[in-house]
């Protein structure tokens, strides 16, 4: 067994340098080749400069490092106190991670992750200044769901079906205690059609990894059966009238293209700012990441207006607090993966300003 596994050690490091030299001509044949001796090797954390682990049965997973979370916390008190002045409430949403123990990833990898330590001590520091939050982890111990249920194996993303769960807690809570009056039921999925597709497409993760080493995934699209009617509102502030039906690129259920050369399905749904002609109350802005592509479409199905914004690369380009005050939020939400968390510890993070919110 050793001999083998030697033997394959040597054609291993022998495809890495073929590949490296011929990767502009044949660099998707040698990725699956790469991927097919790491899988038979086990080489499960191999891919690790590159933030991606890969469990025995083919998860993937990324590590965090330890923060002391006082960035973002600083921020979010003054962030809050500017809305407090200005009757606008705040709400924020910790969105889960591929786990949600952190023994997790060194059971696994022998390595330790801080992903939900470092969110436990941001949310208990911003709920002792007052700051209301959901955490989802907590939603998901109480239904006994599981972040393998949730997200894809290939891609860091979670699921349609996620998106449409996390929707209605978040509507449950603007009920609860930010005045809304939204009609939860419309997040019953017996309300969807849904359409499924097996071992369709791979996500970011997984092309890195390889289709050979992780196989695909499968995707599942969710459209209300019920009557929708939208005003998007789409670049250079243009708008047209539409359907849910708007919200999708259908065009990304691509079975037949190179999967690595495919984009990602997780996009095909859209965050598109828009008014709900069908309800007449709230103005939400949503401060968000990629996870949300998944779950504006659906909270825009129970509110009046939504907009979003995406921190990433364009705090420059934009004062927020202004912005806010000119559009005339009565809410705004600010909804998080929690590995955002001590992301401005580094300038090379590419969410470092996701978290600058003066």
């Amino acid at each position: 067994m050793n001999k083998i596994k030697a033997i394959f050690m040597v054609v291993f490091f022998l495809l890495l340098a073929t590949g490296a030299i011929c990767r502009n001509k044949y660099n998707d044949s040698f990725i699956e080749l790469n991927g097919y001796a790491a899988s038979k090797l086990g080489m499960n954390s191999y891919y690790s400069d590159k933030g991606v682990y890969v469990t025995d049965d083919k998860y993937i997973a990324s590590a965090v490092p330890k923060t002391s979370t006082d960035y973002e916390y600083n921020e979010m008190v003054s962030f809050n106190q500017f809305l407090q002045d200005n009757d606008i409430q705040l709400l924020y949403v910790n969105k889960p991670t591929k786990y949600n123990d952190d023994a997790f990833f060194y059971d696994n990898f022998g390595y330790e992750s801080y992903c939900n330590r470092n969110a436990d001590l941001f949310l208990e520091r911003i709920g002792k200044a007052g700051i209301n939050y959901i955490d989802l982890r907590k939603n998901m111990d109480e239904e006994g769901i599981s972040s393998e249920d949730i997200f894809y194996r290939t891609d860091h993303h979670w699921t349609t079906k996620a998106g449409l769960w996390a929707t209605e807690i978040i509507a449950d809570e603007l009920n609860r205690d930010y005045g809304y009056k939204i009609d939860t039921s419309i997040y019953d999925i017996d309300n969807y059609s849904v359409n499924e597709w097996q071992e369709c497409w791979l996500g970011e993760q997984g092309k890195l990894l390889s289709r050979a080493y992780v196989g695909l995934d499968d995707y599942t699209e969710l459209k209300p059966k019920f009557e929708t009617d939208f005003t998007l509102y789409k670049d250079k502030g243009e708008s047209e009238d539409g359907t849910f039906d708007d919200f999708i690129i259908e065009d990304r259920y691509d079975t037949e293209s190179n999967v690595y050369h495919a984009g990602s399905w997780h996009y095909s749904y859209l965050r598109i700012n828009n008014t709900n002609n069908l309800v007449d109350y709230g103005k939400v802005l949503m401060i968000c990441d990629s996870y949300d592509h998944v779950t504006i479409p659906f909270l825009s199905l129970g509110v009046h207006h939504v907009d979003s914004l995406l921190l990433r690369g364009n705090v420059d380009e934009l004062n927020l607090r202004d912005y806010i005050l000119e559009n005339g939020y009565d809410t705004v939400i600010i909804s998080y993966a929690e590995f955002m968390i001590g992301a401005h510890d580094s300038e090379d993070n590419a969410n470092y300003n996701m978290f600058t919110f003066d």
